[in-house]
């Protein structure tokens, strides 16, 4: 299924110059939408943030803020009640004990993926929960009978207080608890919410946007890694960045690098369990792969020029599984070390812009 493209590479923006290569507006795509007054380009350097005119900073939930739907510890949002408060035990210890380093399990809720959506339901059947909405894993969890209790949130923008965010899933349809989720998107050709957890042991998820949501274990297609970034392209392809590090160098407290891309290509656009996923594989001056190997030392050839501002590099997607219904989780980060593909230093995520493929 590998379609034979080739791309080019840039080093030091490896991970954003990938990872938006196939990115483009098509009309068979998904439409895309501009922000009519945003920032101009700077050239040369990296402003600081700052948002555009007709935008504005409001703060839509905190913390402390209780879910509408408490089931067992995971009651708020950005805690779980696995240390009950000193003076209430129904709610968590979200200030450290004086003298004692006692506090409740803080939950980070990470990545927003902001979507417009009709016909939202949630645990109050009579209320509107309006049109828009975030989207969030929880990056950490307490531990409940040996495992990690994650979770996964929405932020109903509309809504009041009382029913301000809501409780979307803490199980997997094997009855699993879900893993502490990093990475997260919209897969609109699966009409899919996707979940990275950056754990080569914890799956990759596939998550209805419906209340209750239903989640499911598709690592037996996308395989499991050190995923953050996950993002499709106009053809359906899945695009996933790696942010883990490797052992240690010799003599430094520098780690190898051992954060691949990787691409997954659906036998059929929205189809998360037929398909190829892919590796990509960086070529040096001679041709050769980029490898896990080749970058060993400290001040390997290939290391330094990947690492060269404005060096360019030919690139190829190299096959590592091939996922049939069924097929059992895999780890992706050990299949692509087998296939010679090219790590990277824990690029965690990529800038994924239409058009420049």
């Amino acid at each position: 299924m590998n379609r034979g493209i080739q791309w080019k590479i840039v080093a030091a923006g490896v991970a954003a110059t990938v990872a938006g290569a196939v990115a483009q507006s098509r009309s068979s795509g998904p439409s895309l939408t501009n922000v009519p007054t945003a920032q101009p380009k700077a050239a040369g350097y990296a402003p600081a943030s700052q948002l555009s005119t007709e935008l504005r900073q409001t703060m839509v939930a905190q913390g402390s803020m209780p879910l509408e739907n408490r089931q067992g510890i995971v009651g708020w949002y950005g805690y779980e009640n696995d240390t009950p408060s000193s003076t209430d035990p129904a709610l968590p210890q979200m200030v450290p004990v004086p003298l004692v380093a006692t506090e409740a399990q803080k939950t980070e809720p990470d990545k927003n993926t902001y979507l417009v959506l009709k016909d939202q339901t949630g645990p109050d059947k009579d209320y509107d929960y309006g049109t828009h909405f975030l989207f969030q894993g929880h990056e950490l969890a307490a531990t409940v009978s040996g495992k990690k209790q994650g979770y996964f949130t929405r932020i109903n923008l509309d809504a009041d207080t009382h029913h301000r965010v809501t409780l979307m899933a803490t199980h997997d349809t094997d009855g699993n608890p879900l893993a502490t989720i990093d990475g997260s998107t919209w897969d609109p050709f699966a009409q899919r919410l996707l979940f990275t957890t950056e754990n080569a042991t914890a799956p990759t998820y596939a998550a209805t946007a419906t209340y209750p949501s239903t989640v499911e274990d598709v690592s037996g297609a996308l395989g499991m890694g050190g995923y953050e970034g996950i993002q499709n392209d106009s053809r359906g392809n899945i695009w996933i960045v790696e942010d883990i590090g490797g052992p240690p160098k010799q003599v430094t407290t520098a780690r190898q690098p051992n954060s691949y891309i990787y691409r997954y290509v659906p036998l059929h656009p929205g189809d998360l369990h037929n398909g190829q996923l892919q590796v990509l594989q960086v070529l040096n001056e001679a041709g050769e792969p980029v490898t896990f190997e080749s970058q060993a030392s400290l001040c390997a050839p290939d290391q330094v020029a990947m690492r060269m501002y404005g060096k360019t590099f030919d690139t190829r997607w190299v096959p590592i599984h091939n996922a049939v219904v069924g097929s059992a989780p895999f780890n992706a980060n050990v299949a692509a070390k087998a296939a010679h593909g090219t790590p990277f230093k824990r690029p965690e995520n990529g800038v994924f812009r239409p058009g420049t493929g």
